[in-house]
């Protein structure tokens, strides 16, 4: 990282105090020995949009790394969640992944929004008409799913960049900006999912 970016995510970190807790994730793949290869990674909003049958502590553990900060999990205020993050792996594997989808620096809007909708669709399974959880034991699963939502959400529209396909930032002057990432466009066959989303979120029970 230059000297401006290393200096600044380190200071965030300093900021937020020692990790004490640990963070579990799947890797992003098998390298060419059969190891996985330890990236963070959105990968993992699939599955919680498409499965169904899965326990409240797996959503929420899926959910986990999408919420930690960066550069623990993959959380950015003001930006989103970028779809990746090497800190856990080797230099080798950081010098590997460089291209916009795999980049620590890029939040990518296709998988943002499977995020959205798969928070949506959990919460909508967990809540009656009236966002009542449908048992008194998934009240504290409902309340960290609205969170993550909530919390989500704020990010990326707070970037001003959550109708574009790929979106990153710059540190300058000590702060972290949005910029709009340059391979990246607005128009995509899955940008209609925007309106899904949009469609989803307004059919939400609220708690």
């Amino acid at each position: 990282l230059p000297a401006e970016e290393r200096r600044y995510w380190q200071e965030t970190l300093r900021a937020r105090g020692e990790v004490r807790d640990s963070l579990d994730f799947p890797a992003l793949a098998l390298d060419d020995r059969g190891e996985p290869i330890p990236v963070v990674n959105t990968d993992p909003a699939t599955a919680l949009f498409l499965e169904s049958r899965t326990t409240p502590e797996t959503v929420l553990g899926t959910v986990a790394p999408f919420v930690r900060p960066y550069p623990v999990g993959l959380f950015v205020e003001g930006l989103g969640p970028v779809v990746a993050n090497d800190a856990y792996a080797s230099r080798s594997v950081w010098e590997g992944f460089r291209d916009p989808y795999h980049s620590p620096r890029v939040v990518w809007g296709r998988e943002v929004n499977l995020l959205f909708l798969g928070l949506a669709h959990r919460i909508a399974a967990a809540s009656d008409s009236a966002g009542r959880p449908l048992e008194p034991a998934l009240e504290p699963y409902l309340r960290e799913l609205h969170q993550a939502l909530r919390h989500t959400l704020d990010a990326v529209n707070a970037s001003g960049l959550q109708h574009a396909e790929l979106w990153s930032y710059e540190i300058a002057g000590g702060e972290l900006r949005p910029v709009r990432y340059g391979t990246g466009s607005d128009v995509q066959l899955w940008s209609s999912t925007d309106l899904a989303v949009e469609f989803m979120l307004s059919r939400l029970p609220r708690p």
